[in-house]
């Protein structure tokens, strides 16, 4: 594989690596609007009815509202709505987390496996890159070690600065 190859495929495991990256900060964004949420169910289990409270309309706005009821409306999809306990929906909730988390941990498994294969490339790289070299080299019959400019078999063409071509 040729140098260009290696940088080529590097640089495709490093992109594949950023997306992994960005569904990480995603999930964490996720993550922590859900540990929100379950804060706010909890204080809502310990509240007492007709206490004033702010309810989120979204995108960070809020109205005063007075909890009449402890029960819930949570939209389970295709908006169905379904009446639920503040305990219920804190059950939701961490389940959410959970298939998070794990959704997290395989991400993190995948960036691994990148990071191990960018090494190889890396090592694989190098180590063609150190054979070339040595093969490149020869020493010469004045005993010094040089660059081999000819092609392999050939006579060291190195010019004026072998002492070994002077005599």
């Amino acid at each position: 594989m040729e140098q260009q190859e290696y940088i080529m495929r590097i640089n495709m495991l490093g992109q594949e690596a950023e997306k992994f990256e960005s569904q990480m900060q995603m999930i964490d964004q996720q993550m922590s609007e859900l540990d929100s949420v379950k804060e706010s169910l909890s204080e809502i289990k310990k509240g007492v009815k007709n206490t004033e409270i702010l309810a989120n309309l979204g995108k960070g706005i809020f109205v005063k509202s007075e909890l009449k009821d402890e029960k819930l409306y949570v939209n389970v999809g295709k908006e169905i709505m379904v009446r639920k306990t503040p305990e219920e929906t804190i059950k939701v909730i961490e389940d959410q987390l959970r298939k998070l988390a794990n959704h997290k941990d395989k991400i993190t498994e995948g960036i691994e496996e990148i990071q191990e294969n960018m090494q190889l490339l890396l090592r694989e790289m190098s180590e063609k890159a150190a054979k070339e070299n040595r093969q490149k080299k020869q020493e010469c019959e004045c005993g010094k070690e040089h660059e081999h400019h000819g092609k392999d078999g050939e006579e060291c063409d190195c010019g004026d600065d072998c002492e070994c071509e002077k005599d």
